[in-house]
Protein backbone atom coordinates (compact mmCIF):
# COMPACT_ATOMS: atom_id res chain seq x y z
CA UNK A 1 0.00 0.00 0.00
CA UNK A 2 2.79 2.45 0.61
CA UNK A 3 4.74 3.90 -2.51
CA UNK A 4 7.83 4.28 -0.77
CA UNK A 5 9.83 6.79 -1.19
CA UNK A 6 7.97 9.30 -2.75
CA UNK A 7 4.42 8.06 -3.53
CA UNK A 8 1.38 7.58 -1.15
CA UNK A 9 2.44 7.25 2.06
CA UNK A 10 -1.02 4.69 3.56
CA UNK A 11 0.22 4.18 6.52
CA UNK A 12 1.82 7.70 7.61
CA UNK A 13 0.83 8.82 11.67
CA UNK A 14 0.11 12.22 10.01
CA UNK A 15 -1.12 11.96 6.35
CA UNK A 16 -1.79 8.02 6.07
CA UNK A 17 -5.45 7.43 5.95
CA UNK A 18 -4.60 3.99 7.27
CA UNK A 19 -2.64 5.06 10.26
CA UNK A 20 -5.16 4.25 13.41
CA UNK A 21 -3.19 7.71 14.70
CA UNK A 22 -3.29 9.68 12.01
CA UNK A 23 -5.96 12.81 11.47
CA UNK A 24 -5.35 12.46 8.97
CA UNK A 25 -3.74 15.68 7.14
CA UNK A 26 -4.87 16.56 3.80
CA UNK A 27 -1.96 18.67 2.19
CA UNK A 28 -2.40 20.81 -0.79
CA UNK A 29 0.77 23.38 -2.42
CA UNK A 30 0.04 26.78 -1.95
CA UNK A 31 2.11 29.68 -3.69
CA UNK A 32 4.58 29.65 -1.19
CA UNK A 33 4.86 25.75 0.06
CA UNK A 34 2.47 23.82 1.36
CA UNK A 35 -1.04 23.83 3.76
CA UNK A 36 -2.68 20.98 5.62
CA UNK A 37 -5.68 20.70 7.01
CA UNK A 38 -6.72 18.31 9.84
CA UNK A 39 -8.77 17.95 12.79
CA UNK A 40 -7.83 16.31 16.21
CA UNK A 41 -9.57 13.77 17.85
CA UNK A 42 -9.43 12.64 21.54
CA UNK A 43 -6.99 10.34 20.49
CA UNK A 44 -4.49 13.26 20.16
CA UNK A 45 -5.32 14.85 23.73
CA UNK A 46 -2.28 15.85 25.95
CA UNK A 47 -4.21 18.81 28.55
CA UNK A 48 -8.01 18.17 28.35
CA UNK A 49 -10.06 19.08 25.44
CA UNK A 50 -6.56 20.14 23.68
CA UNK A 51 -3.96 18.35 21.55
CA UNK A 52 -0.60 16.92 22.86
CA UNK A 53 1.90 19.63 22.15
CA UNK A 54 4.36 15.92 20.72
CA UNK A 55 1.40 16.02 17.93
CA UNK A 56 1.57 19.40 17.08
CA UNK A 57 5.14 19.12 16.72
CA UNK A 58 4.92 15.58 14.83
CA UNK A 59 1.88 17.53 12.74
CA UNK A 60 4.52 20.30 11.74
CA UNK A 61 7.53 17.74 11.25
CA UNK A 62 6.15 15.87 8.55
CA UNK A 63 4.25 18.92 6.55
CA UNK A 64 7.67 20.59 6.83
CA UNK A 65 9.14 17.73 5.16
CA UNK A 66 6.46 18.01 2.24
CA UNK A 67 7.34 21.89 2.07
CA UNK A 68 10.99 20.74 1.14
CA UNK A 69 10.06 18.46 -1.42
CA UNK A 70 7.65 20.34 -2.67
CA UNK A 71 10.44 22.82 -3.22
CA UNK A 72 12.50 20.30 -5.03
CA UNK A 73 14.89 19.58 -1.63
CA UNK A 74 13.18 16.22 0.04
CA UNK A 75 15.21 15.66 3.56
CA UNK A 76 15.19 14.53 6.58
CA UNK A 77 14.55 16.95 9.94
CA UNK A 78 17.47 17.55 11.84
CA UNK A 79 16.67 19.79 13.72
CA UNK A 80 12.71 21.16 15.15
CA UNK A 81 12.79 23.97 17.22
CA UNK A 82 8.87 24.75 18.65
CA UNK A 83 7.31 27.23 20.14
CA UNK A 84 3.92 26.94 21.81
CA UNK A 85 1.77 30.31 21.55
CA UNK A 86 -1.69 28.75 22.68
CA UNK A 87 -3.62 25.71 23.34
CA UNK A 88 -4.37 23.43 20.30
CA UNK A 89 -8.10 22.39 20.62
CA UNK A 90 -9.21 19.15 20.31
CA UNK A 91 -12.33 18.76 16.93
CA UNK A 92 -11.86 22.38 16.04
CA UNK A 93 -10.79 21.96 11.95
CA UNK A 94 -7.15 23.18 11.76
CA UNK A 95 -4.79 25.05 9.61
CA UNK A 96 -1.07 24.07 9.15
CA UNK A 97 1.45 25.96 6.68
CA UNK A 98 4.65 25.20 6.04
CA UNK A 99 7.36 26.41 4.06
CA UNK A 100 11.17 26.70 2.50
CA UNK A 101 13.20 30.07 3.84
CA UNK A 102 16.05 29.05 2.36
CA UNK A 103 19.00 26.56 1.93
CA UNK A 104 22.82 26.07 2.18
CA UNK A 105 24.66 23.02 0.26
CA UNK A 106 22.49 20.38 1.33
CA UNK A 107 20.41 22.20 4.53
CA UNK A 108 16.98 23.16 4.01
CA UNK A 109 15.67 26.01 6.29
CA UNK A 110 11.79 25.77 6.75
CA UNK A 111 9.01 27.62 8.67
CA UNK A 112 5.82 25.83 10.08
CA UNK A 113 2.87 26.89 12.24
CA UNK A 114 -0.62 26.07 13.22
CA UNK A 115 -4.25 27.64 13.67
CA UNK A 116 -7.82 27.25 13.37
CA UNK A 117 -9.51 27.92 9.93
CA UNK A 118 -11.57 29.96 12.63
CA UNK A 119 -8.72 32.23 13.34
CA UNK A 120 -5.80 31.65 10.80
CA UNK A 121 -4.31 34.75 11.50
CA UNK A 122 -3.90 33.92 15.21
CA UNK A 123 -0.87 31.09 15.58
CA UNK A 124 -0.87 28.27 18.25
CA UNK A 125 1.80 26.81 17.67
CA UNK A 126 5.25 27.56 15.26
CA UNK A 127 8.15 25.77 14.63
CA UNK A 128 11.66 26.35 12.78
CA UNK A 129 13.31 23.70 10.91
CA UNK A 130 16.44 22.26 8.96
CA UNK A 131 16.43 19.83 6.99
CA UNK A 132 19.47 17.56 4.98
CA UNK A 133 18.64 15.98 2.09
CA UNK A 134 20.78 12.97 1.81
CA UNK A 135 24.25 12.92 -0.19
CA UNK A 136 22.85 9.94 -2.09
CA UNK A 137 19.96 7.01 -1.52
CA UNK A 138 21.51 4.45 0.81
CA UNK A 139 22.53 0.93 -1.23
CA UNK A 140 19.78 -1.38 -0.70
CA UNK A 141 21.03 -4.17 1.75
CA UNK A 142 22.77 -7.32 -0.11
CA UNK A 143 24.46 -10.41 1.79
CA UNK A 144 27.71 -11.66 2.01
CA UNK A 145 29.80 -14.49 3.47
CA UNK A 146 31.22 -14.09 6.85
CA UNK A 147 33.64 -15.95 9.23
CA UNK A 148 32.51 -13.31 11.91
CA UNK A 149 29.48 -15.48 12.81
CA UNK A 150 29.55 -17.96 15.80
CA UNK A 151 26.53 -19.86 14.54
CA UNK A 152 25.33 -20.39 11.44
CA UNK A 153 22.21 -18.88 9.63
CA UNK A 154 20.26 -21.34 8.00
CA UNK A 155 22.59 -23.80 7.31
CA UNK A 156 24.71 -21.23 6.14
CA UNK A 157 27.43 -17.91 7.13
CA UNK A 158 25.48 -14.57 6.40
CA UNK A 159 26.04 -11.10 7.76
CA UNK A 160 24.04 -8.20 6.61
CA UNK A 161 25.37 -4.95 5.32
Amino acid sequence: MDEFPGGIRMYSPVTGAGSPIAPPMRVTPTDGGVMGRCLLGIAHEGPPGYGHGGVSAMLLDELMGWACAAAGSPGMTISLQMRYHGPVPLEAPLRANAQVTGTDGRKVFVEGSIATEEAPSTILVQADGIFVAPAQRPPAPSFRPSTTRSRPVSGQEMTLF
